[in-house]
């Protein structure tokens, strides 16, 4: 329950992922990655498209540097 909830408030106050990079190709995983939170998206060079995001997205977190003030 408090995993469908997480999704929830995710959906309505997280991020939108609308601003995705070009695809990488690093060690054989080819992924997009998310400029305003970080999140990984695997994507197939098949289909060139970004494919079904799952939790196993967050394996391998992205350091998003922000601007100095």
């Amino acid at each position: 329950m408090s995993q469908f909830m997480g999704h929830v408030y995710d959906a309505l106050f997280g991020c939108h992922h609308s601003h995705l990079s070009r695809a990488f190709t690093i060690k054989g995983r080819t992924y997009k990655v998310c400029t305003d939170c970080g999140r990984e998206f695997a994507y197939s060079l098949e289909t060139m498209s970004v494919m079904d995001p799952s939790p196993a997205s967050h394996a391998y977190p992205v350091a998003v540097p922000h601007a100095a003030h």
